[in-house]
């Protein structure tokens, strides 16, 4: 009996911890994190390999605002345009792919997560709307992708480059 309750609990948890797993999305919070169903739970999902100008009011927001030489307010506008990107990808009970295999200190899930074959964070940087998050090994491609929504201007290039120059070195 003992045996057979552990492989039930191993069961349960193995969507968490499988390198690819499916999810329903319950929530866009902003350009940079979901949440949604995985298996029989809840998670909050970190996307990797993007940085996004912040949307919530918090030390981060400031210390962005700060480095970048401009008024908080002024960064959370690009944060909520970021996040209405995500909101137009992602929609509430869409079934996506996650790829992972750790969670941050937070406990969110740090993972790729694709929805029909396009990967969200490539897609994400290609349209102009993040930046790659250089603070970990990522894809080469993403630096093709983040040059040319540059050159063309594309998504938040558009409405504030001298901001996002900044933000994205």
């Amino acid at each position: 009996m003992f045996k057979k309750l552990i492989m039930a609990s191993m069961l349960i948890a193995l969507p968490l911890l499988a390198v690819e797993s499916t999810g329903v999305v319950t929530k866009v919070s902003d350009g940079s994190t979901l949440h949604m169903i995985i298996g029989q739970s809840e998670e909050t999902i970190r996307i990797l390999y993007i940085e996004v100008p912040e949307k919530f009011s918090s030390a981060k927001l400031n210390r962005d605002a700060k480095k970048l030489g401009i008024p908080a307010k002024d960064v959370q506008e690009l944060g909520k345009l970021a996040s209405d990107y995500a909101s137009k990808f992602f929609k509430k009970g869409e079934k996506v792919i996650i790829e992972s295999d750790k969670k941050d200190q937070g406990g969110r899930i740090l993972a790729i997560v694709t929805k029909n074959g396009a990967d969200y964070s490539s897609q994400m940087i290609e349209d102009g709307f993040a930046c790659i998050n250089k603070k970990a090994a990522y894809p080469g491609e993403l630096e093709k992708a983040l040059k040319k929504a540059k050159e063309e201007k594309k998504g938040l290039w558009a409405i504030n480059y001298d901001v996002m120059n900044k933000l994205c070195r």
